[in-house]
């Protein structure tokens, strides 16, 4: 596998044709089946759906595995990870019509919000004091860009640590010197990258190991199914 790490991605369809759909099912596994008929929303089906057939067709390209050979097992934490090939990392996240996916050697994660107006309290509350002071310290038109960089950086970087929830968000900071983003500790082995996949979206990835790359790949939906067939 190569050793550098990858951003793949999938923009979801508005809608499918019922024949569509269910052979696009007919190629994930049975639990996660199950999880699309508990949806209420269509989209929320959608994001599921895709989110694990855009995983099973990087592992069938990357490792050369069947589909029926991929099973998945969880951390302590609840951290998806491939079975029998416990290098193969990878971490994906969805928002709005995007599905995004990192895959690398070494410890990854990813975040992708669509952006809408920030809430200062919800920054009070979730980031750490020098992130907030540097936040309200940026012009009022800057404001709500600089949230969401925050917001999905740490995010990227909960995910590639494994640990969840049982990492507050406000426990490290993340700032902006000398125009990249940065741990406060200077971990020079943690790297951040952001990259513009849609104007109403902000998206950021964090790597604790292999070098993140310089450009993302977009799949057409319809290529995950044709690839897993």
């Amino acid at each position: 596998m190569n050793k550098m790490s990858a951003i793949v991605a999938v923009k979801l369809p508005v809608t499918m044709e019922i024949q569509e759909y269910e052979r696009s099912i007919s190629y994930i596994s049975v639990e996660r089946r199950n999880q699309l008929d508990r949806f209420a929303r269509q989209e929320d089906a959608y994001r599921s759906l895709f989110g694990e057939l855009l995983v099973r067709a990087v592992i069938c390209q990357e490792l050369g595995l069947l589909n029926e050979e991929i099973h998945f097992v969880k951390n302590d934490y609840g951290k998806p990870m491939l079975l029998g090939h416990e290098d193969f990392n990878y971490n994906i996240s969805h928002s709005g019509c995007w599905v995004v996916m990192i895959r690398g050697q070494g410890a990854v994660g990813i975040d992708i919000e669509m952006i809408q107006k920030s809430d200062l309290e919800i920054a009070r509350r979730f980031f750490s004091p020098l992130e907030f002071n540097d936040l309200i310290s940026r012009p009022e038109s800057e404001r709500n860009t600089y949230f969401y960089d925050l917001w999905t950086l740490k995010e990227s970087y909960i995910k590639a640590i494994g640990t969840g929830l049982s990492t507050p968000l406000d426990s490290f900071s993340i700032r902006l010197k000398e125009n990249h983003f940065m741990l406060e500790t200077n971990d020079e082995g943690c790297k951040f990258t952001q990259f513009d996949i849609d104007p109403a979206y902000k998206l950021s990835a964090c790597s604790l190991g292999t070098p993140l790359p310089a450009s993302i790949q977009i799949y057409d939906y319809k290529d995950l199914v044709n690839h897993l067939a």
